[in-house]
């Protein structure tokens, strides 16, 4: 169960407390940061809790806190990565020398592009990260078509399949001028 109320304080340097009121004293608790395994399993005998962690101080973090009632049962961070590295799998062809993945993007209007040959193997199923960064900025439709080649040269027709990339907006800028005259300052957010 995810825990809603997290606070959050600066200790030291790349030191902070986190704080967070669990709903039943049994619960074991687990923090992530930035979807990455931080600390636990915490167990303790009061529904009031807090850890001191170190952090990195040259950004910004998404600290997510989850509690279960089974030690042994680890969660997975709410955290996700930008969807724009798809894994691409498909299964095996007994007549395939090889298998080529080919790539567009539907709302550009962009010609089909092959990204990559894929050598056949053993394998029941294949799976590859995508070997590009799709444009996901503002989200948008790409397609993946998979074909299996076979020692004459002849590959298959498949049918496309979809994927919605989605990135992360860049991160805002944050300038600070001062009037000469007036002495006042200005903040600007963009």
């Amino acid at each position: 169960m995810l825990v809603n109320n997290i606070l959050v304080r600066p200790q030291r340097l790349n030191q902070v407390v986190i704080s967070w009121t669990s709903e039943n004293e049994n619960a074991v608790s687990w923090v992530f940061i930035n979807g990455q395994f931080a600390f636990g399993p915490f167990m303790a005998e009061a529904k009031e809790r807090s850890v001191e962690l170190t952090i990195p101080m040259d950004g910004t973090y998404k600290i997510d806190v989850h509690d279960f009632f089974d030690s042994d049962e680890a969660p997975a961070s709410i955290e996700q990565a930008p969807l724009v590295k798809p894994t691409i799998a498909w299964n095996k062809v007994d007549a395939a020398t090889l298998y080529r993945v080919y790539h567009t993007i539907f709302d550009t209007g962009t010609i089909e592009s092959k990204l990559i040959d894929i050598p056949a193997t053993a394998m029941e199923r294949i799976e590859i990260d995508c070997p590009i960064k799709l444009e996901g900025r503002g989200s948008r439709w790409h397609s993946f078509r998979v074909e299996s080649v076979d020692q004459f040269g002849n590959e298959s027709i498949n049918e496309v399949v979809p994927h919605f990339a989605v990135d992360l907006p860049p991160p805002p800028e944050f300038t600070v001028s001062r009037d000469t005259v007036t002495g006042l300052l200005t903040f600007r957010i963009f």
